[in-house]
């Protein structure tokens, strides 16, 4: 009686080793199909993805130089009740595409409210939702650098099942068969992964400089104006330092001519003023 339950106790697991492995190998071998089509899937979206970011790059422009003048001449405009004027010389300055959206939707906002508390929740809502945008375009290709390795391992894995089988019965023409597909799954789900990888990399960049210019952009458009400081800064940066250097030198061979006394008034006047020659005015005197 306890041989014949071993037995049966035996045969059952034997029956379900079997089921088991009948069970997976049905499965696995399914998905083969599947997870071959979504590589080639993958495959086809890298080349138009790729086309794309060329394109993306080629239309790319960033100067930010130039940018940061319009932004300063914006500025004054704005200063000077000129809605139009101000965001026309930035949407010339602009080179990007974000950047660009963000000043036209705030050109629209501010033209139906004046309200600088509004303004500056508007901004931050504008910034939020084109931040928004940008991760949702990075995320396609963060998909496909996780999948396509992914599935390119799959790939290689399922066929193998049978390859060995083949093996086993010496069927080599089946196992050759088995290894190509396998092989070229990792090959297809690397590439794949390679494209995106680099796609989602140089535009995270890319976005990052383009939140970084949208912040500084609002800052000095509707930053606060009871400091003039940087906003005299960025108009002095736009003189250009050759001509300045030559009323340098033409201020210097003036006050040379001048004497002691009047040297000394004339300084004394500016220091007052709060002028950008005393130090010129000490280097004469020396």
């Amino acid at each position: 009686m306890n041989m014949a339950t071993a037995m049966n106790i035996t045969s059952a697991q034997e029956g379900f080793a079997t089921a088991t492995q009948s069970g997976i190998y049905l499965i696995s071998t399914s998905l083969l199909y599947p997870v071959i089509i979504i590589l080639f899937l993958l495959i086809v979206w890298s080349l138009i993805a790729l086309g794309r970011f060329l394109y993306e790059w080629h239309k790319r422009d960033r100067d930010f130089v130039a940018l940061e003048r319009g932004a300063f001449k914006a500025r004054a405009l704005l200063d000077a009740k000129d809605l139009d004027g101000a965001f026309e010389i930035l949407s010339e300055a602009c080179s990007t595409k974000y950047v660009h959206i963000f000043l036209m939707r705030l050109a629209m906002f501010r033209r139906a409210h004046q309200s600088k508390k509004l303004m500056e929740v508007k901004i931050e809502k504008l910034l939020q939702d084109l931040e928004s945008v940008m991760t949702k375009r990075l995320e396609s290709s963060r998909f496909v650098t996780r999948a396509g390795p992914m599935l390119g391992l799959m790939g290689t894995l399922i066929p193998m099942g049978p390859a060995l089988l083949a093996l086993a019965g010496g069927d080599i023409e089946t196992l050759a068969k088995n290894l190509v597909v396998a092989f070229g799954s990792t090959v297809l789900g690397l590439v794949a992964g390679l494209v995106g990888t680099f796609i989602s990399l140089v535009r995270s960049r890319w976005y990052e400089q383009d939140m970084s210019d949208m912040e500084y952009l609002s800052e000095i458009l509707f930053g606060d104006r009871e400091s003039e400081e940087g906003f005299e800064l960025g108009i002095f940066e736009e003189f250009d330092l050759d001509e300045e250097k030559r009323y340098s030198q033409r201020l210097r061979h003036y006050l040379g001519k001048m004497n002691k006394g009047d040297r000394n008034k004339l300084r004394e006047a500016f220091r007052k003023k709060g002028g950008q020659t005393k130090d010129e005015l000490h280097e004469t005197k020396e």
